[in-house]
């Protein structure tokens, strides 16, 4: 595999090394045809700095709010905020933008297009920015390639597992702490119209994610350590694969949900027992749910296992050929490290996520400390893992696996197969940075 050079590219020599670095064709192929641009509003000329991200209407207003502030106190280096619907940011609107050369000065990644961004040479050393010292290590090795960080990590919400109290007293259930009482729950749970545990059944990034600690506690991995090649042709990825599958195949979970999982809606509704889900869950369950008895515990394991989690987070990128780059690295600093205002209000005070700065996480103790926080930050998040940073190759190949699993009755040691094959196909070709983190 060819190490990692970040190099400097044409607009059409961009869009090809994005589809080598593992972006995907559907969505990259129209450039290829095309090197115009979509505006100019992005980092060519003067200006202010571009900072851009997707909607998200519960965590703007807090953004915005550090942006005026930020603005007020700096006016030769304004900052001009800008977002877009979540699937045209995730799809073209960042690729389009950097293919011709109209990308942002500031943008926020997830770890699935992490790598697309830094094999293309987009992504600019963020180190001179923080003390690594005080950020969690696996936060740091995430977003690290080379020794450099290549984005400033912000947030980690951990998954766990959230249920009725009720539902699970009314049925003499104990909360399982093994898939094999997972299973067992989610079956007797499962009446009339109601289901006994919810599980994220559309394919795409945010199913993986959520799969990954069955993966992990089972010992399983995706690829090898060397990045080399699938890991999953095991007795453990399959077991993985299949306890999925037969969750959807014998109708203890949804085989089609009306919303995504992100929501708790589903298990605050009572319409579930059991759901999957995430660490910012508990704002929404505080603000809408607070008289429904619901609890969190750690995703079960196997017999023999140990409990995993799984932490995410988006992490903000600078352009590396952007003109006003130290405009963006002050910025940046000044957001996620320098003002403990907003870093708390992101944290805490307006949400619950966990930062990779211990001092913010050590500001918010008084909410971490407490229920139904104190959960995740005692049993949790010791046991949780960095989202991995795959490129949407490797995704797509890890979610038809679970596809075939949940949905065409395939067997996990089938399902794992159809993920190894055509991760091997990819990485037989792939050139770029390595996909597993480096220590640090």
């Amino acid at each position: 595999m060819a190490g990692y050079r970040p190099p400097v590219l044409t607009r059409r020599q961009f869009t090809t090394r994005m589809l080598a670095a593992g972006a995907s064709a559907g969505v990259l192929a129209p450039l290829l045809s095309s090197c115009g641009g979509d505006d100019s509003s992005g980092s060519s000329g003067g200006g202010p700095i571009q900072f851009w991200k997707f909607v998200a209407d519960g965590d703007d207003p807090q953004i915005e709010a550090a942006i005026k502030r930020w603005n007020a106190e700096n006016a030769d280096m304004q900052v001009k905020f800008q977002t877009f619907p979540f699937a045209d940011y995730t799809g073209t609107k960042l690729t389009t933008a950097f293919a011709a050369g109209n990308g942002p000065d500031v943008f926020w990644i997830s770890p699935g297009a992490f790598l697309n961004y830094v094999n293309t040479g987009v992504s600019a050393p963020v180190d001179d920015l923080v003390d690594k010292s005080g950020y969690n290590p696996a936060s740091v090795a995430a977003v690290t390639v080379e020794g450099a960080m290549q984005a400033l990590p912000f947030e980690i919400e951990p998954v766990a597992l959230f249920y009725r109290e009720d539902h699970l007293a009314d049925a003499g259930i104990e909360p399982p702490t093994t898939w094999d009482g997972l299973f067992s729950a989610a079956q007797e749970l499962t009446a009339a119209e109601r289901k006994g545990i919810i599980i994220e059944v559309a394919p795409g990034p945010y199913q993986n994610f959520t799969w990954y600690p069955f993966l992990w506690s089972a010992g399983g991995e995706v690829v090898n350590e060397d990045s080399t090649e699938s890991a999953l042709r095991t007795p453990e990825a399959a077991a993985a694969f299949d306890l999925w599958g037969r969750l959807v195949t014998e109708g203890y979970a949804p085989n089609d949900n009306a919303t995504s999982t992100t929501d708790i809606g589903t298990l605050g509704r009572g319409e579930t027992s059991m759901q999957v889900c995430g660490f910012w869950a508990i704002a929404a369950l505080q603000e809408e749910f607070a008289d429904q008895p619901i609890n969190v515990i750690p995703i079960p394991a196997p017999d023999g296992g140990t409990p995993v989690s799984v932490y995410g987070g988006w992490t903000q990128m600078l352009n590396a050929e952007s003109p006003r780059l130290d405009a963006a690295k002050a910025f940046t600093k000044w957001l996620w490290v320098d003002d403990d205002v907003f870093a708390e209000e992101w944290a805490c005070r307006a949400g619950s996520k966990f930062s990779p700065r211990e001092a913010v996480n050590e500001a918010c103790g008084d909410v971490f400390g407490g229920d139904p926080h104190s959960v995740f930050t005692e049993q949790i998040l010791p046991i949780a893992r960095a989202e991995p940073r795959y490129p949407d190759q490797v995704v797509k190949a890890v979610g038809d696996g679970l596809q075939a699993a949940m949905f065409r009755g395939a067997s996990g040691e089938d399902a794992a197969a159809v993920a190894a094959d055509a991760i091997d196909r990819f990485l037989s070709s792939y050139q770029g940075a390595p996909l597993n983190p480096e220590s640090t």
